[in-house]
């Protein structure tokens, strides 16, 4: 006969395996449930894009009202303080912004593997430059064409504490790293997009990317900036 301290411990060691099974009982759920939500917000997109490709209105609005505050948000951070001068002048450059790249989506040929996300900020982001290139152009040839470009973003920019040096400079770097940008690998370019300027976590990145696990987002975002900040650091170096 086993002794009463034998009997408890046996029995807390089959209640310990007990709980650890249904603890990985419940992670392996929750990882399905997670992989049929990823699948479910996957295809909705995928329909969503078709939709929009058969100029469906509803589509498109549904795109738009999805993405438009993170895409106002990420165009802001890319594109610098000329973004900001523009959305000084016009409160609706965002939302013309995106509803333009929404209705260019027959340029885009959504095979699954991309992001579909990725590619409506880079849309949004070549219209919102054309916009801000237009804006120049008048401006230079307008009664005020002799002021300087710092000039203007300060005094079109009320509430900005920041000198006209930081601007210009903040203005540099945000077109330094776009243009870094342009020649990283697709894959790597996109993974900064999300998370630089759209902020997704890692769970959205793999839902966005079709990666498989966290570890891989992280694998990848690591390669890409590490590959991001050697290209910048050979421009100033040259």
């Amino acid at each position: 006969m086993l002794a009463a301290p034998t009997i408890q411990r046996s029995a807390a060691a089959r209640t310990a395996k007990l709980a650890t099974a249904c603890r990985i009982a419940r992670r392996g759920q929750n990882q399905r449930i997670r992989s049929h939500f990823a699948l479910s917000v996957h295809e909705n997109t995928r329909s969503l894009v078709a939709r929009a490709l058969a100029n469906d209105g509803d589509a498109v609005e549904t795109l738009f009202q999805r993405y438009r505050e993170r895409l106002r948000s990420a165009l802001r951070k890319l594109v610098g303080p000329k973004y900001r001068l523009l959305l000084a002048d016009s409160d609706d450059a965002t939302q013309d912004a995106i509803l333009s790249a929404l209705r260019r989506l027959g340029q885009f040929e959504y095979r699954g593997d991309g992001s579909f996300l990725a590619w409506l900020l880079k849309g949004a982001e070549f219209e919102i430059l054309r916009r801000v290139r237009a804006l120049e152009t008048r401006k230079r040839s307008g009664p005020q064409r002799d002021v300087e470009l710092d000039t203007q973003l300060v005094r079109m920019l009320p509430g900005d504490d920041k000198t006209p040096a930081d601007l210009v400079a903040e203005q540099e770097m945000a077109e330094r790293v776009r243009a870094a940008l342009t020649r990283l690998p697709d894959r790597e370019r996109e993974v900064i997009m999300l998370r630089r300027y759209l902020e997704l976590d890692n769970e959205e990145i793999c839902n966005e990317l079709g990666l498989p696990t966290a570890g891989a987002v992280r694998a990848l975002l690591s390669r890409a900036q590490a590959r991001l900040s050697d290209m910048l650091a050979d421009e100033e170096d040259s």
